[in-house]
């Protein structure tokens, strides 16, 4: 069971993430949101929401056809694990009276799972509730904060926030399609609805993020103005990111034996280069004419070598004891000739705090920010009812 689970998890429980690398950018666009960035005025006209008249999931929830129009959602009983089925309008918490169904949490991972036909039924449920458990816990914040923005921004202001998205969204879209070579949005839902989504799934998703984000950072309080003292502190305690380790760059020459008919057709290549090397021939010359290697692409360099980041301890020591301009000797391996050539160096150093001082206060100012969203989201965590299916379950 635990392999399926796990090739399930990596291939379709995380139908957000793509089988192709510009789609992962999408996500994290879309998990992250605008850092920093308020998408709400600072000083917005606060007015009482009305409240929700709905608290039915329309997508999913079928109603009878009789007058009294009964309600087939299935709640849980909040009394530790469910006792009834996980299907997809099955309420798993509760915020301030408001539910969260399964299918807000995880709608396009539940159908990945119940199509799953290696499972059982039985496993299906278990998977279910181990998605649940780990999302529920950030989607509940996001409903706080999303339950206190309607709260306090007229309607017309979320109209407004609502249409400013429209544009950033649409510059995400836009850029899924150019990258898979799409033209239309029901182009683009075919090639989404392959991995559980569709534009629409990911409009919702984009639109809330960005208005938790842009809430909370107006709420936060500013970070006031960093001081000299601040930031010294900083630069003391964290010293080790403004040092640069000893570097060199440098460059390789490598003959193949494969390449040039074995060992003996090699070493007479090799002998070659020696020679050119002897009469002083430019090194970068001889690596795009002779080596072997991919690097003769690039004239033989290798770029900046890090102390303690080669394998080879050996030939790591022999090349930082030479100067700059300075050859090893021929390296005879078990499949090839070698040599290197170091172009530069670079001594270890520590950036003094004036050149630095710039960043440093981009850094505290940033952790500043975050720990005032940190300590918004705490208060206004702890103003709200909160229940899940979760909370009555034994610990440890």
């Amino acid at each position: 069971m635990e392999a399926i689970v796990a090739r399930i998890s990596h291939s379709q429980l995380c139908p957000m993430q793509p089988r192709h690398a510009p789609l992962l950018l999408v996500v994290v666009v879309l998990l992250s949101g605008c850092q920093g960035k308020s998408l709400i005025d600072d000083n917005p006209v606060f007015a009482e929401a009305p409240p929700r008249r709905s608290l039915t999931n329309k997508s999913t929830v079928a109603l009878s056809d009789d007058s009294k129009g009964e309600s087939q959602i299935q709640a849980v009983s909040f009394t530790g694990a469910p006792e009834t089925k996980i299907v997809g309008n099955t309420v798993v918490a509760e915020v301030n009276g408001r539910p969260i169904f399964v299918d807000d949490l995880i709608g396009s991972l539940r159908l990945a799972i119940e199509s799953e036909e290696s499972l059982s039924a039985e496993q299906q449920q278990q998977i279910l509730q181990q998605q649940i458990k780990g999302r529920l816990d950030n989607y509940i914040e996001q409903e706080i904060v999303i339950q206190a923005l309607k709260q306090k921004i007229p309607e017309d202001r979320q109209q407004v926030i609502e249409e400013s998205l429209e544009e950033p969204f649409g510059e995400v879209i836009a850029n899924i399609k150019k990258d898979r070579n799409l033209t239309t949005d029901e182009e683009l839902n075919k090639v989404l609805s392959a991995e559980g989504l569709s534009v629409d799934l990911l409009r919702e998703s984009f639109f809330r993020i960005q208005k938790v984000n842009g809430y909370l950072s107006t709420l936060a309080e500013r970070p006031d103005t960093i001081s000299r003292v601040k930031m010294l502190a900083y630069y003391d305690e964290h010293g080790d990111d403004f040092t640069t380790k000893e570097r060199i760059r440098w460059q390789e020459l490598v003959v193949l034996f494969a390449s040039n008919g074995g060992r003996e057709g090699a070493e007479d290549r090799m002998a070659e280069v020696v020679k050119q090397l002897q009469k002083d021939a430019d090194f970068a010359e001889l690596a795009t004419k002779y080596s072997d290697a991919l690097s003769a692409e690039k004239r033989g360099d290798m770029g900046w070598l890090a102390r303690g980041s080669l394998a080879d301890n050996a030939l790591e020591q022999q090349l930082f004891r030479l100067p700059s301009g300075g050859m090893t000797k021929v390296y005879v391996r078990d499949d090839r000739f070698e040599v290197y050539r170091v172009v530069d160096r670079q001594p270890a150093r520590t950036a003094p705090f004036q050149e630095m001082q710039k960043e440093i206060e981009q850094h505290v100012r940033a952790e500043k920010a975050r720990a005032a969203r940190q300590k918004t989201m705490r208060d206004l965590r702890a103003k709200a009812t909160v229940v899940t299916m979760f909370d009555e379950e034994p610990k440890g």
